[in-house]
């Protein structure tokens, strides 16, 4: 990817984009119609030369997990959550660890906070504890440059915040209005 041209950006834009990075949050701003997009929470994973990976944080499904999952283990964890991390490839789990010792091979996207790794079984990654591991199916991503342009054209909201203590944090801060996601977000800077 070519270096981003700064050139006729505004300053508010340019300072959005230097912000991008591994463990930053996007906020959907309103204007953003896209109905996979609308109103959500996005945890950047991987942002680099080759464009970005993200989780949208903020939609819970409401699918129960028997339906998910053809296991026997399911039948015992009806209640766990899972959610969706975005429009692209819905039938691959993606995992988030809130620890500082996660499975092994697992990518940091933030301090405390681990995506994948090495799992030996489904049944340990659905038994593994709720308030700790988030499961998602599906992700986002962009290729190179492409969220950088939906930030400058004001699709996006980018914040760097304490994302372990977002994640612990209470859920229903993250549902909702706009701005008082915004504002819980802000307040975590």
């Amino acid at each position: 990817m070519e270096p981003i041209s700064y050139k006729g950006l505004s300053d508010g834009a340019r300072d959005q984009i230097k912000k991008l990075g591994d463990g930053c949050l996007l906020l959907a701003r309103e204007g953003l119609e896209d109905p996979n997009f609308k109103i959500t929470v996005v945890l950047i994973c991987v942002h680099n030369a080759d464009g970005a990976f993200g989780l949208v944080l903020n939609r819970p499904s409401h699918m129960p997990l028997s339906e998910v999952f053809d296991v026997d283990v399911v039948q015992k964890l009806e209640r766990r959550k899972i959610y969706i991390g975005g429009p692209v490839q819905q039938d691959a789990l993606q995992i988030v660890q809130l620890t500082d010792g996660p499975a092994r091979n697992a990518y940091r996207v933030a301090p405390g906070v681990h995506l994948g790794g090495e799992w030996n079984a489904l049944a340990d990654i659905l038994a593994a504890d709720q308030s700790t591991t988030r499961l998602f199916l599906g992700y986002s991503g962009w290729g190179p440059g492409q969220l950088e342009a939906e930030i400058a054209v004001g699709a996006w909201e980018v914040y760097n915040v304490d994302v372990n203590r977002l994640l612990r944090g209470p859920e229903d801060k993250l549902i909702g209005d706009v701005d008082a996601i915004r504002s819980y977000i802000a307040s975590l800077a």
